[in-house]
């Protein structure tokens, strides 16, 4: 496996928006759709919301349950979607409350997005398989401006990202 960080996230384009995950080797697109985009950019953003969005609610299961993020994985491409998996682990305690030394792990299908939200927030790393990186196309040059491509946008730290007027939230925290 490899790992990959967001490098960058462009849109909106129809349905949502492009998320760029690449490292020295190769750069890849995930498409994702326009909530998922504006979670992925809150967290990069450092962004918080008066009440807890979904990723903020599975985030604060975790917490509760005392459960650690070890990593996430993008593990498969089906019917050109990209599936990922949580590594979580619980550690095990005596009935006094210590560690015993001995831990749950548990490995959980999920969407990508979903994850790459959750490794940001917990600043975890974002591994690819080697299937999936095989298969995907390395796009090593972001699109110059004025080129007709889907993904054209601007860099993570100048991410302009807005929701469809018809479509907004007041839960969703503006992009700046």
């Amino acid at each position: 496996m490899q790992q990959f960080t967001v490098k960058k996230i462009a849109g909106p384009i129809e349905g949502g928006a492009a998320v760029f995950l690449g490292n020295e080797h190769k750069t890849f697109v995930i498409f994702v759709g326009w909530y998922e985009a504006t979670a992925i950019i809150k967290e990069i953003n450092k962004q918080t919301t008066l009440r807890p969005l979904t990723h903020d609610l599975l985030n604060n299961i975790l917490l509760g349950f005392d459960i650690e993020l070890k990593e996430v994985i993008i593990s498969k491409i089906l019917d050109n979607t990209f599936c990922a998996t949580l590594a979580l682990e619980q550690k095990i305690l005596d009935q006094e409350g210590h560690w015993t030394g001995q831990s749950h792990l548990v490995h959980i299908d999920s969407r990508a997005s979903d994850c790459i939200v959750l490794a940001l927030k917990h600043n975890k790393p974002i591994w690819v398989t080697k299937d999936v990186y095989e298969k995907v196309e390395d796009v090593p040059d972001f699109p110059a401006e004025g080129k007709d491509k889907p993904w054209e946008g601007t860099d993570i730290g100048e991410t302009e990202f807005h929701l469809p007027d018809d479509s907004s939230d007041p839960e969703i925290p503006p992009a700046e």
